[in-house]
């Protein structure tokens, strides 16, 4: 959905007036639209990361993120008394996540009592900050046109799609953590009976949750059999009425990071912040490629290949930092915002609806002059952040969950990027601590590709700044914003 959210003046006129408060106004300016697709997009992220330590957080969170996902759904505009077939799907799945809910606070097996996962509820927020707009704008949106119906449909479809992708994330966790009970089983010499259905490693007592998991995966999928790709087709975009915003969301960006980074920050805010740092080189890309089309940049041949190089260093050492992040770590709210307004800001000119536009779409696009000179400045600022991104490596007592941490560990002696022992084969992690899921410090192998990591990423970020500072002296005058006059 395209509706934008207002800052709302309104609630803090007061505030204004009075010269001893300072009104807040770094609210969460994304649409409905971008909103969802931002879920879509964390869900994704998490499919892509999740592991089995992480499988108990993630269950715990699910009946939340349904019940989230279904009050937007009751908000859109539109809806009919009573459940009609379209709704069948979504009410199915909140009865299932709520006995899911029910099961889980009167057990006391695994997974038990404790913390949830903080990217489900991340995505849950996020919902729930949609479903507030729609009830609050909701009476705007003409539905006597046939676009709003269309964009209507799109968004049901991104809440289901959301939910598909979040619910395979957890069975994948769910039968990641059987695969690891099965192979800790095996180190210790004990029997371990295998699972007779789904896959050997859905064991008791995950095979339970799997069962149940996987109803609800099929139930989101129902819905999005034979839909997907015709309901998004009809998604609305916002319109772009601020050829700024990018520029102001790199720059909110910007101060963020340097914020968190002075202070003593956890893990998971280092990946988030290493993530988007290679989300804005692979975005910078795109809009180079099209200024160029578009005669507001020189084509260059330093300056893609360094960018890519950059973003490919902020990638790894974000894949290495992850690895220190527990599952039940914490975002800093002000960070996660700022990075969530980026994606936004970006995909509003790279995109069209669900698919990335040509460099010739783009080039016509209002703002294309702003938003590259303001990435070509995010690069160039970069360089200073990977600076301070690589002291952190360098933080003492640093710590990460056991298995992860064992892994890297072998994996990088093998692979030779960690100097091998003199003493020969090495127990960097005991399996006690893997199999009690403790945090350990950082093994030794683990923290000399880490720091090797951060330094290839400042090398690289260096050379991206320099390229991107001399393409932007040689931007045509007009099309330089930060120029006087």
């Amino acid at each position: 959905m395209a509706t934008d959210l207002r800052l709302a003046f309104a609630d803090i006129d007061e505030a204004l007036f009075d010269v001893n408060q300072i009104p807040m106004t770094s609210r969460d300016v994304r649409s409905v639209g971008e909103m969802l697709f931002d879920v879509d997009y964390l869900a994704r992220q998490l499919l892509m990361d999740v592991d089995g330590d992480a499988a108990g957080t993630l269950l715990r969170s699910w009946p939340t993120m349904v019940a989230a996902a279904e009050d937007l759904w009751a908000s859109l505009p539109g809806q009919r008394p009573g459940v009609d077939e379209r709704d069948r799907p979504i009410t199915s799945l909140s009865a299932q996540a709520a006995t899911i809910e029910t099961s889980l606070s009167g057990r006391t097996a695994w997974p038990g009592q404790g913390p949830t996962s903080p990217r489900i509820d991340q995505m849950t927020q996020t919902f729930l900050n949609a479903a507030a707009l729609v009830r609050r704008y909701g009476a705007e949106i003409p539905l006597e046109q046939p676009d709003a119906h269309r964009d209507l449909e799109a968004a049901r479809t991104r809440i289901m799609h959301g939910l598909y992708l979040t619910a395979h994330a957890v069975n994948v966790a769910l039968h990641e953590h059987g695969r690891d009970r099965v192979n800790d089983a095996r180190s210790a010499g004990r029997r371990i009976h295998l699972a007779q259905h789904h896959s050997p490693y859905a064991i008791a007592p995950t095979g339970v949750w799997v069962d149940r998991m996987s109803a609800c995966e099929n139930t989101a999928r129902s819905y999005l059999t034979d839909r997907f790709p015709q309901a998004l087709a009809g998604e609305a975009m916002r319109p772009i009425d601020d050829p700024g915003r990018l520029a102001q969301a790199l720059a909110n960006w910007d101060i963020q990071t340097h914020r968190a980074l002075a202070r003593n920050l956890d893990p998971s805010d280092i990946l988030l912040i290493t993530r988007t740092q290679g989300l804005i080189a692979a975005a910078s890309l795109v809009l180079v490629d099209a200024a160029a089309d578009a005669g507001v940049l020189e084509r260059s041949d330093r300056l893609v290949p360094a960018i890519a190089d950059a973003g490919r260093s902020w990638s790894n050492l974000a894949s290495r930092w992850g690895d220190l992040a527990p599952p039940g770590a914490r975002l800093e709210e002000p960070l996660a915002r700022a990075a969530a307004e980026v994606r936004a800001a970006y995909r509003q000119i790279t995109h069209d609806t669900t698919t990335l536009a040509t460099p010739e779409a783009i080039a016509t696009r209002p703002g294309l002059p702003q938003a590259t000179m303001a990435t070509l400045r995010a690069i160039e600022a970069g360089s200073e952040l990977a600076h301070v991104v690589a002291e952190k490596a360098d933080t003492p007592n640093l710590t990460g969950p056991a298995r992860a941490l064992s892994r890297r560990a072998h994996n990088d002696v093998e692979s030779g990027l960690a100097s091998p022992p003199a003493e020969g084969d090495v127990v960097w992690v005991s399996p006690a601590d893997i199999l009690a899921r403790r945090a350990v410090r950082v093994p030794q192998p683990v923290r000399e590709t880490l720091r090797s990591a951060s330094t290839a990423t400042a090398t690289a970020a260096c050379t991206a700044a320099a390229s991107a500072m001399l393409a932007h002296s040689n931007c045509p005058r007009r099309y330089d914003v930060t120029a006087s006059g």
